[in-house]
């Protein structure tokens, strides 16, 4: 079984309400992670504490230089102001998988002394724009 290497994952993004199209290139460390959400549901006739899945929390987070050159950090920055969702697509690999969805964007910028600037993104999924998240 042949192993993957992160810079064969493709990131793209685009208007909401549709799937993203273009490539973001200038993406690093992309990741997106499920979290159960718990409902306790403990009662006097346990000792120990049980949980169920009430639901599953998903996000998409990933870091970018900040190139002022870049389409894309003038898209990130209007949204995030505004509150507005952004498409965003992932595949582990060319026609692989991953996810397709809707986004609201936090962002998150440093610059730190000895290296290059970065903002950090953080997506969370909306239906405000009538998608939902789908895999594929």
């Amino acid at each position: 079984m042949a192993k993957r290497m992160g810079h064969e994952g493709e990131l793209y993004y685009g208007t909401a309400g549709s799937t993203a199209g273009t490539e973001l290139t200038i993406a690093r460390d992309v990741t997106y992670s499920w979290e159960s959400t718990e409902a306790d549901i403990s009662d006097r006739s346990s000792i120990i504490d049980l949980v169920a899945v009430a639901g599953i929390k998903f996000s998409l987070e990933f870091e970018v230089l900040n190139q002022d050159s870049n389409a894309f950090i003038s898209t990130l920055r209007t949204a995030a102001s505004g509150g507005t969702a952004l498409a965003f697509a992932t595949k582990d690999k060319a026609s692989g998988y991953g996810v397709d969805a809707d986004f609201v964007v936090s962002v998150e910028e440093s610059q730190t002394l000895r290296d290059a600037q970065r903002i950090k993104v953080t997506c969370m999924p909306t239906d405000t724009s009538g998608r939902t998240p789908s895999w594929s």
